[in-house]
């Protein structure tokens, strides 16, 4: 018991959960990238990146920088790791995928789809952009 009390042990504690917070990386272990990254992960890498740096909101979490492009293939999503030159995953998002939402004060609201539909917030100038090619293929899908 005298081991718990020690001081060496309270400094050891502290670093072990220093270490641990500053490690943990949420946005690499939610629900909502791992659904994204089972259902859309692909080995590919987009021929360019649009929208370097931007930031989105998945769910319920704050924001995660990403690269980002968009084809006539989909929406690519690169995810981007502690060093900006790293890439930890790559997301291809197929546009029957990408639906808008709503406006939200300086942001753009759209889901994408999963198990249930995954709420993500993008820049309006990146959802501007989303919403034109999102809604293309709504309406070639209704024709």
């Amino acid at each position: 018991m005298e081991f718990i009390t020690s001081p060496l042990f309270v400094f050891l504690l502290l670093g072990v959960v220093a270490t641990a917070a500053f490690m943990f990386e949420p946005t690499a272990l939610t629900g909502e990238w791992r659904e994204l990254a089972k259902r859309y992960g692909t080995p590919r890498r987009p021929p360019s990146v649009s929208f370097p740096a931007e930031h989105v909101q998945i769910g319920l979490l704050g924001l995660t920088q990403i690269d980002a492009h968009l084809d006539d293939e989909g929406f690519w999503i690169l995810i981007a790791g502690p060093d900006a030159g790293q890439v930890r995953a790559c997301l291809l998002i197929p546009w029957d995928c990408v639906r808008f939402r709503a406006d939200k004060q300086d942001k753009q609201y759209f889901q994408l789809r999963g198990k249930d539909p995954i709420d993500f917030l993008v820049s309006r100038e990146l959802g501007n952009a989303l919403q034109r090619r999102s809604d293309r293929f709504e309406l070639e899908d209704q024709l």
